[in-house]
């Protein structure tokens, strides 16, 4: 074999490696906040017991928006640490961060045993888990989209879109599988908490490969020329680019508000369609499934670019959001609503496979990390914390069993916006900053 051929290898090695050291990061953020949001009831009864079961589940709710709060925090920290000090100083650091969030929630005695420290607890686990996902998103994108080849950026960047997704397959499986092999008061009493147990599995495997990788070449130049002085000073900000910054924001919101949508919809089966918990959580296993196609998605925006591919998915999940709706509250059973998780899915992964990718491209490499940190903080904070909270408030005020498709649609025109902006504009390349070679030097 010659040695270009031994070198390729090598190279495809190092970059399967670096993939999977990053994916686990990922994949442990939305393990951790997707199992919050399905066993949602559970928890609400576990540490916030009150005497209408809806707002005890409310304030399970905004318990899981202070890990959202706690998000910009962390952007703006690890962010802003993952440019000065290095990408795997950052995602060691955040998974670390994740994994004692994790071990707080699962081992957390209950409102019934100690009272008030129970509810507080679980909300310093949130904090923990919100700093470490606040800067999560940005150095994982920052790293593969620098270590990627030019042509391939997206597939590379759609990793965290399979790790999403191999998230929901678990969270799915577990939940199901639990559900159907427990009673419902142990599944209450301590059944949601073993799939936390398996989180801290992912948390030593995850930390120990996070350990072994090499910095990023384009950062590693960046700061190799910067001035030692400068750094140790203001450093490099976001000023120049908050043009992209906003553009960031408003990208992500369809992101995070479909994600909560979905994670939402057991309870949502629950709350407002009667039907038993455990049907829906077999929908998440086949989201989980259909989202691993992000890769093909995102290999076509490598080939006519990411905001065309984007602009189809989220003008499709504008267009279905009220029939979709409409139909599962008028015939609701187990097979709408599969079918209306599944078809989100489908629409989402037209979104989601590219976004990665668009998002990281946005900035350079001096505040990249920083940059897709704060867009994605801002936006998941600002829109996605809010979807299972408002969705509940509105329907406890009205009644109206169509907020969930109110609250998509406007979600979807928002992202729709920038995307249509930059994808009609014949000075597209001019509109929209691209990862282009001379910000990796």
């Amino acid at each position: 074999m010659s040695a270009t051929a031994l070198d390729s290898q090598g190279q495809g090695r190092e970059r399967r490696k670096l993939v999977l050291a990053v994916s686990v990061g990922a994949a442990l953020e939305w393990f951790d906040f997707t199992l919050f949001a399905i066993f949602a009831l559970q928890i609400a009864a576990a540490f916030f017991p009150a005497s209408d079961p809806l707002m005890s589940l409310l304030a399970s709710y905004l318990a899981l928006a202070v890990g959202f709060v706690a998000r910009p925090l962390g952007a703006l920290l690890m962010g802003r640490y993952a440019d000065r000090q290095g990408r795997k100083a950052a995602l060691t650091l955040s998974i670390m961060l994740m994994g004692a969030g994790t071990l707080i929630i699962a081992v957390c005695p209950t409102y019934a045993a100690i009272g008030w420290w129970a509810p507080l607890s679980i909300v310093v686990a949130r904090i923990l888990q919100g700093v470490a996902a606040g800067g999560e998103i940005g150095g994982a994108l920052a790293y593969l989209v620098e270590t990627a080849p030019a042509d391939r950026r997206a597939l590379f960047a759609s990793s965290q879109q399979v790790a999403q997704a191999g998230s929901f397959l678990l969270c799915g499986l577990s939940a199901s599988l639990l559900s159907n092999t427990l009673t419902p008061a142990q599944l209450d009493e301590w059944g949601w908490r073993v799939p936390y147990v398996f989180g801290l599995l992912v948390v030593v495997a995850g930390l120990k490969i996070r350990r072994s990788l090499e910095e990023s070449e384009p950062l590693r130049r960046f700061l190799e020329n910067q001035d030692k002085q400068a750094m140790a000073g203001k450093g490099p900000g976001l000023r120049p680019y908050l043009p992209n910054l906003v553009m960031g924001v408003l990208i992500v919101v369809l992101w995070t508000v479909a994600t909560q949508l979905i994670n939402f919809m057991p309870t949502y089966a629950s709350m407002v369609l009667e039907l038993p918990r455990n049907k829906a959580y077999l929908g998440l296993v086949l989201v989980g499934l259909i989202t691993l196609l992000c890769p093909l998605t995102a290999l076509l925006s490598d080939r006519i670019g990411r905001y065309t591919v984007m602009l189809i998915g989220s003008v499709g999940v504008a267009l279905c959001a009220y029939p979709g709706f409409i139909w599962l509250n008028n015939s609701p059973s187990l097979q709408t609503l599969i079918s209306f998780q599944c078809g989100l899915a489908v629409l989402m992964v037209l979104y989601t496979g590219p976004a990665s990718a668009a998002l990281a491209e946005l900035f350079p490499v001096q505040v990249r990390a920083l940059g897709v940190s704060l867009a994605y903080a801002l936006s998941v904070t600002l829109f996605g914390s809010a979807t299972p909270s408002l969705i509940t408030l509105i329907y406890r005020q009205s009644g109206d069993a169509l907020a969930a498709a109110h609250w998509l649609f406007a979600a979807a025109c928002l992202s729709a916006i920038p995307l249509a902006w930059v994808s009609l504009s014949k000075y597209r390349a001019s509109a929209t900053p691209a990862l282009a070679a001379e910000h990796d030097t």
